[in-house]
């Protein structure tokens, strides 16, 4: 028995997988990857698709290509695709093992969740596939888990194993997941008063384990087959394979940025300029679980520090209000800039604070960054120095924004709009799920969105075909099937939830 046909794995979105992120970040480390817009994709472990089908809607010139074992999932993706008539993906059940050169090139291959989740004398198997399907200059995206970090998961997993194993066989998954919860929960009620390491991880953990679907739980947790590693373990694993460490979508956590200079020191120390080696320590060091890395040919040659240069050639986004308050009351000049997460960004240089108020006004539109640098220097003063030294400066001002989280990058930018149009046109995905009734839904930057109940209920009208006054009929017969009643006129309403579906990025350009 499939245990992912018998128990289907959560459909979800990884952002961060998207050709357009991973060429961003590949040229920041000197690599010139395939175009995006008309690239080949190859989803290894693609389960029922949501991931590469939301990639190829925003990718209408790209050709993309999801295999997974598990049949029950490839039907469930292939409905989908069929129905939003989705011409430029194909989802394959494929056992790995019959994986053999036919299947061609890819520039993007793309292997979230599934090399921990194998038999161990499989991921060498997912390795040769990468290697032997990865274009010369194509850029692979694997995730697995680590150690030091997994050896504490492992404490959890155990004990949950453990108890599962001794129930009656044929328990319903239900409550086979509310047992696997209930005893770290029992074990961290008992040890609630203590203060030793591990009552403090069993009261985290039983936390944790409550936010979890059982299906997530059931395989991210539970499986029988996980094999965290060592990335030294990896790294000489890929390195037999014929591939190379890039990078990891979360380098920009592991820069040492706000170390104090002793430890950055002590740090070089052990390090000794070997960057693979930096990167081991830096796993003890963050007690690491998981890694995302970016994985290329061993011949093409990679940079280890970021060139401030490939920024000129991306596309930038981000949503930073600015706070109210002065960043410091004797330095009038200085801008203080809210993430979403509630951290305030200080931004002095004149350049950038207006860089980043438009990334925020048009957000969440992409810019490129030299119509940015344009814009900037049309709304300054004449600047009184060379044009090539600003834009350096101002290239590695919004570099060290993205290293610390405040600003977006990619190579291409999405084609979607931020205004309604008089017929406005949502995507085929957005209109589908919303018509499913299904939440959160998927906007045209490969992100899960929440929209408001009214939103959800007009999304799947908006196919280019109902003007904004037949929108209002069906406003208005869906607020008096839901026996809601509105103190604003309809038409205001109207026009707020389609500039709010708008802004959420789920409509199409006409």
């Amino acid at each position: 028995m499939n245990t992912y046909d018998e128990i289907p794995y959560p459909s979800l979105v990884y952002t961060d997988t998207h050709p357009s992120k991973l060429a961003a970040l590949a040229m920041l480390f000197g690599l010139k990857p395939p175009v995006v817009a008309s690239c080949r994709v190859l989803e290894l472990g693609c389960g029922d698709g949501t991931n590469i089908i939301a990639i190829a809607q925003s990718l209408p010139q790209a050709s993309l290509l999801g295999i997974d074992f598990s049949a029950q999932q490839i039907a469930k993706g292939q409905a989908m695709i069929e129905a939003i008539k989705l011409a430029n993906l194909t989802l394959k059940q494929l056992d790995f093992n019959d994986v053999d050169a036919s299947l061609g090139e890819f520039d993007y291959i793309i292997a979230h969740g599934v090399y921990s989740w194998v038999p161990e004398e499989m991921q060498d198997t997912v390795l040769e596939m990468i290697q032997r399907h990865l274009a010369p200059n194509g850029i692979a995206y694997i995730s697995y888990n680590v150690y030091p970090g997994w050896y504490l998961e492992n404490v959890v997993r155990d004990m949950m194993l453990y108890h599962t194993q001794q129930l009656p066989d044929h328990l319903p998954f239900s409550d086979l997941m509310r047992q696997a919860k209930g005893i770290v929960r029992f074990l961290a009620n008992l040890r609630q008063e203590g203060n030793e390491a591990f009552d403090l991880l069993l009261q985290e953990k039983s936390l944790q384990l409550e936010t979890l679907q059982d299906n997530y739980l059931d395989h991210d947790l539970l499986e029988k087959e996980n094999h965290p590693v060592y990335f030294h373990q990896f790294i000489k694993q890929a390195d037999q394979h014929g591939l190379a460490y890039v990078t990891d979508i979360e380098f920009r956590h592991y820069l040492m940025l706000s170390f104090p200079d002793d430890v950055v020191e002590a740090m070089a120390e052990l390090f000794q300029e070997d960057f693979l080696k930096k990167e081991q320590y830096l796993d003890f060091f963050y007690n690491r679980t998981l890694r995302r890395s970016l994985l290329c040919h061993q011949d093409i040659s990679i940079h280890r520090e970021v060139d401030w240069e490939a920024i000129l050639s991306c596309y930038l986004a981000a949503f930073l209000p600015a706070d109210k308050t002065p960043a410091n009351e004797r330095d009038e000049e200085s801008v203080q800039f809210k993430k979403a997460d509630g951290e305030l960004i200080t931004v002095k240089q004149p350049l950038v604070q207006v860089a980043l108020t438009c990334l925020t006004r048009l957000y969440p539109q992409w810019v490129s960054f030299e119509s940015l640098f344009q814009y900037v220097c049309t709304q300054l003063p004449q600047p009184d120095q060379d044009l090539s030294i600003l834009q350096e400066a101002f290239a590695q001002e919004l570099l060290a924004l993205y290293n610390r989280e405040a600003i977006e990058l990619q190579a291409e930018s999405f084609p979607f709009v931020t205004r309604p149009s008089i017929y406005p046109i949502a995507s085929p995905l957005a209109r589908f799920l919303a018509s499913q009734g299904e939440e959160p839904l998927i906007n045209l930057r490969c992100e899960f969105i929440e929209l408001s109940a009214i939103g959800r209920a007009l999304l799947p009208h908006l196919n280019g075909k109902n003007s904004r006054q037949a929108l209002l009929i069906i406003l208005k017969k869906w607020l008096k099937k839901q026996k809601m009643k509105t103190e604003q006129p309809l038409r205001t309403l109207l026009d707020k939830t389609l500039l709010e579906i708008a802004q959420c990025a789920l409509l199409v350009k006409t």
